[in-house]
């Protein structure tokens, strides 16, 4: 069977059942309330806020995106609860308190875990790495900027700061490695204007997200903030040559396929390539097409708990730098969250600060 049909069933059994664990526990731990309210809240506050957070990405005034925000911190929150009450209760032959007081303990848990991933979510760094290119005849200076998701849970302020940290660093070249953009509310006049205040060249591929809403509309909006949109082409730079990719969705095999596009461009093989894309899939295919570097993002790094171990499932480079035969694979975990849920645990926002060095 298929991975992209397993793993809806997986996910489904999974909340089926997590949804009634979550209000069975509670009803052991608070037995005064009846188990079908508990259920009902449970059941309400999950699947409902869930639906919030994905209605209110087509609007783009401030009470949505309000309710959006809302809707993924609650939905968040009974993930969380679930877990928290799962280790309450596998912990309760050695704890002694109340059950009372372990069910708060567990809700305390829960709300910590979200405020915390919420925090740490307000913020980036810049990540620094060295990464040796062969043929390179001198060095470069490269900031990806990958998955900002500008939109409810930030906008144009948040995209300025990564603007100027940007800056300061004087890269040579800014590449930007898609879903910069998040929902309906990001396309908002001024929202995007800070990209004007690049440095340096800026070039950008698309994302899944920038498919959301007419990937024309959108690309012909960032195209107007001195951004080049490289679409299924190649072009010098620099000393390299850059290969921009368009989306390609891992789970429809009748899409344009990463071998197929490197095939029909027109490639130096004297000259060392760069390929960014936003997804990082078809791997095995970089070597053989003369790809010296591919960076991407997509992933987040996992952004939280228990996201990483599943996204390895379908993707095994999730974050950080990895080696595939003579081609080097560079995932960047992304300089914002997805429209749904602005919370980081177990992984942070970052911009991705590129040294790449002659391998001679």
């Amino acid at each position: 069977m298929n991975h992209t049909i397993i793993m809806p069933i997986i996910m489904f059994i999974f909340f089926t059942f997590a949804l009634w664990y979550t209000a069975y526990r509670l009803h052991a731990h608070f037995k005064s309330i009846p188990f079908w309210k508990l259920q009902i809240t449970t059941i309400v506050g999950t699947i409902g806020s869930l639906l919030l957070s994905a209605i209110t990405m087509n609007f783009s005034n401030p009470f949505a995106g309000f309710l959006s925000i809302i809707g993924g911190y609650t939905f968040l929150f009974f993930l969380y609860l679930f877990f928290s009450l799962a280790i309450v209760h596998i912990i309760r032959p050695f704890w002694k308190h109340s059950l009372l007081w372990s069910g708060v303990a567990a809700l305390a848990i829960a709300f910590i875990a979200v405020f915390t991933g919420a925090v740490i979510a307000s913020s980036f760094f810049v990540s620094e790495t060295e990464i040796k290119i062969s043929g390179l005849s001198k060095e470069l200076t490269v900031m990806q900027i990958s998955d900002v998701h500008i939109g409810h849970h930030r906008g144009r302020n948040y995209l300025a700061k990564i603007v100027n940290e940007t800056n300061k660093r004087n890269p040579d070249l800014i590449l930007i490695t898609g879903d910069l953009v998040d929902v309906e509310s990001s396309l908002r006049p001024g929202v995007l204007e800070p990209l004007s205040d690049f440095k340096a060249p800026v070039y950008f591929v698309e994302g899944n997200h920038e498919k959301h809403f007419g990937a024309e509309r959108v690309l012909k909006l960032i195209g107007e903030h001195n951004v080049r949109i490289l679409r299924n082409e190649v072009i010098e730079t620099n000393g390299i040559q850059l290969i921009g990719l368009n989306y390609i969705n891992i789970h429809r095999p009748d899409h344009d396929s990463v071998e197929s596009l490197l095939k029909e461009l027109p490639k130096k093989n004297n000259v060392p390539s760069i390929l960014i894309s936003h997804s990082p899939i078809n791997i095995q295919h970089l070597y053989s097409a003369g790809i010296d570097l591919m960076l991407a993002g997509h992933l987040h790094g996992g952004q939280f708990f228990p996201l990483y171990p599943l996204s390895k499932l379908s993707f095994p480079y999730t974050r950080g730098l990895y080696q595939y035969n003579n081609t080097k694979v560079f995932v960047s975990s992304g300089a914002g969250t997805s429209f749904m849920i602005c919370v980081r645990l177990g992984s942070l926002n970052e911009i991705n600060l590129l040294r790449l060095l002659p391998d001679n």
